[in-house]
């Protein structure tokens, strides 16, 4: 399989979109479509990026997103036109291939608790109750969703057309996809938590991410007032087997979706 961040500026000038904090760029439908589960496998899939050639695509991707689009970030700062900061050297990666063309769309980060010390970007922007609350959780046990992007074209709206060189779903299909691809990256942040033994994970969100996590019956708890984080963001946190329960009350397609990759590799 051919693999590559599907956001190359010089190949597709206008191809990326993405989040920040878990912040999200575009409007979602409500989830309602009895087959998700089988639309969704038809056109993508969702790994660790545990492979030189993953890891880098998600770095890409993350450029483009961070650093050339919403200019997050300073480019200058990158290297190799690949985006990186510190936490890298303790987080693990997942990526969204989308399977006609092999082409990296999406990716999300968890880092993962390092040393003794508070390690997690999150516990730095809380007050004294939001720390200890937090840290109530298990700090080797609780880990952070962030670097969360997806490939621009997947937000493309009914009317307009997709690039003729890659075979991708159906306009049709898109528009049934499109809001659920932040549920895909879930799926992989599920499998990341079964990977390292996370019981907890937090986040700094859009609050129009989480009201559409909310529809998908994951609530997440709220740590403080909302904080100013590239955009309006509020701290979160959840424990990942009461997300799930949320998830199968409301609906049990997407509750399978990632409580399989949850429970998968659980140690």
């Amino acid at each position: 399989m051919h693999l590559r961040a599907s956001c190359n500026p010089r190949e597709h000038p206008k191809l990326c979109w993405g989040v920040d904090s878990l912040g999200m760029t575009m409007g979602f439908g409500a989830p309602s479509e009895p087959d998700l589960s089988a639309l969704y496998d038809r056109h993508f899939t969702v790994v660790p990026a545990d492979t030189p050639e993953l890891l880098d695509a998600a770095h890409a991707l993350r450029y483009q997103v961070y650093c050339v689009e919403h200019r997050f970030e300073d480019p200058a700062l990158q290297k190799g036109e690949r985006e990186r900061d510190r936490y890298d050297e303790h987080s693990v990666h997942s990526v969204l291939i989308a399977r006609s063309s092999g082409n990296v769309v999406g990716c999300v980060r968890l880092i993962i608790p390092h040393g003794e010390a508070p390690s997690l970007p999150l516990w730095d922007v809380l007050g004294a109750k939001d720390r200890e609350r937090l840290d109530a959780f298990g700090r080797h046990r609780t880990a952070e969703i962030s670097r969360y992007a997806i490939a621009k074209m997947y937000r493309r709206r009914e009317g307009e057309s997709l690039y003729p060189d890659v075979a991708e779903p159906s306009a049709n299909e898109l528009r049934r996809l499109v809001p659920h691809m932040s549920l895909g990256l879930l799926r992989g942040v599920g499998l990341l938590a079964s990977r390292n033994g996370m019981d907890t994970v937090c986040a700094a969100m859009a609050p129009a991410l989480m009201r559409l996590l909310e529809r998908f019956g994951l609530a997440f708890e709220r740590l403080g007032p909302p904080i100013d984080l590239h955009g309006i963001r509020q701290p979160c946190l959840g424990e990942c087997e009461q997300l799930l329960a949320g998830m199968a009350g409301r609906n049990e397609e997407y509750h399978r979706l990632v409580a399989q990759a949850y429970h998968a590799q659980r140690p």
